[in-house]
């Protein structure tokens, strides 16, 4: 549990950092400036470490590509081949590695004993890092109040976020909260009363309009996996209420076209075609829209595949995105949700949530196409309803 501990926090480590940290830190200042520079490389470390295990323990190499995490890593080997032919092959073979540094981590976590338990704790840990985040820039929304701001800044020098990134760890607390709320867990429920409240507000304040759309999704899939209760009936209301206030009268001024702008994301677009044209099968390496486009950013993850790792890699990619969904239907388990005793129950419900919300986020932002924090909570997610399936529903059928 430690170790699972340790690899996924040095992952972690990495995010809201980069090569730029170890070019710009004063290493030598003091503690805290040696830090900031040396974070940027703690991913890589995890990556270190997760193959000098499976060397020593002869370990088989990572499962077959059928699997969901299989899928993903032969896309990342494609984008990191491509990345030794990219014009800064050194900063594209980074992004590559880092790329590789949670699905190692989630692999030899799945290869140890208890590795349930061990997927838990990483995505508990993702829920405590999201409440860290929104704690840490709620007072700078309400200090801007119902004003959109579009950058927030983190605490420490850490690093700064979108609000496209605190709308995403809003949501995540919400749908958390009121999972916990209306299904039977340990614990106090007026604690997630009490996060549910600044989560909904600091929604509210980003007017971001995937995860208005998120909430949107949570609200329909809660009712469905959790079943009809008294409590749920207020889901409606409150999730139509700030998406009308949030989405329609603030960002959109009350202007319904000014909802389906693509702020911009078009001309990327095409300039990522372009861009694909140059090597179609195999891609431009990491990183390469910052790299080859200055500094443009895909926000869509299959352009954001292509351009990256080709037509190989994306289809790599979207088998993973395809291949995650078939395991969840196929097994039923958004049927057998409402079956499942403690408090997996609510695990399993929030992760399904969550999963559908990042799906769609593929369409708007480029998540799990490059190491960020989409990445990071989509690995883990995976990782876990496959072996809670393994061991509750397969083992069983085998006794």
């Amino acid at each position: 549990m430690k170790l699972s501990l340790i690899l996924w926090l040095l992952v972690w480590a990495g995010m809201y950092s980069g090569l730029y940290n170890l070019r710009y830190s004063e290493w030598s200042a003091d503690p805290f400036s040696f830090l900031q520079g040396a974070r940027a490389l703690l991913p890589i470390l995890a990556v270190y470490l997760c193959i000098m295990w499976i060397l020593f323990s002869q370990s088989k190499l990572l499962s077959p590509f059928k699997t969901p995490l299989g899928l993903l890593f032969g896309y990342c080997i494609v984008g990191i081949a491509a990345s030794f032919f990219s014009p800064d092959s050194l900063r594209a073979l980074y992004w590559g590695t880092l790329y590789l540094s949670p699905l190692l981590v989630v692999w030899i976590i799945s290869t140890k004993n208890n590795s349930l338990d061990n997927l838990r704790t990483t995505i508990y840990f993702n829920y405590l890092l999201a409440i860290i985040v929104m704690c840490a820039v709620l007072p700078e929304a309400i200090h801007f109040g119902l004003v959109r701001n579009q950058i927030y800044i983190l605490p420490f020098d850490i690093g700064i976020i979108r609000a496209n990134g605190v709308g995403r760890f809003a949501l995540l607390v919400i749908i958390i909260s009121f999972v916990r709320l209306t299904t039977p867990t340990k614990g106090q429920r007026w604690f997630w009363l009490i996060l549910l409240v600044p989560s909904l507000y600091l929604l509210l304040q980003t007017q971001s309009r995937s995860s208005l759309v998120g909430l949107a999704i949570a609200g329909i899939l809660v009712v469905y996996l959790r079943g009809m209760d008294w409590r749920l009936i207020f889901v409606g209301p409150v999730a139509a209420y700030i998406i009308w206030l949030s989405g329609f009268q603030l960002r959109a001024k009350g202007q319904i076209e000014e909802l389906f702008l693509l702020t911009g994301r078009e001309y990327l677009w095409q300039r990522g075609i372009a861009l694909i044209e140059q090597s179609p099968i195999l891609g431009c390496g990491f990183h390469a829209d910052r790299i080859m486009l200055e500094f443009g950013h895909m926000h869509n993850s299959y352009f954001h595949a292509l351009v990256q790792s080709g037509i190989v890699g994306t289809l790599f990619f979207i088998g993973a995105i395809l291949a995650i969904w078939r395991f969840v239907f196929r097994n039923n388990l958004h049927k057998k949700i409402r079956n499942v005793q403690g408090s997996d129950q609510a695990l399993l419900i929030e992760s399904l949530i969550f999963l559908a919300f990042l799906t769609f986020r593929t369409l708007v932002e480029s998540t799990g196409a490059f190491y960020g924090v989409d990445l990071l909570m989509l690995v883990s997610l995976i990782g876990y309803i496959q072996w809670w399936n393994r061991e509750n529903i397969t083992k069983s059928m085998v006794r």
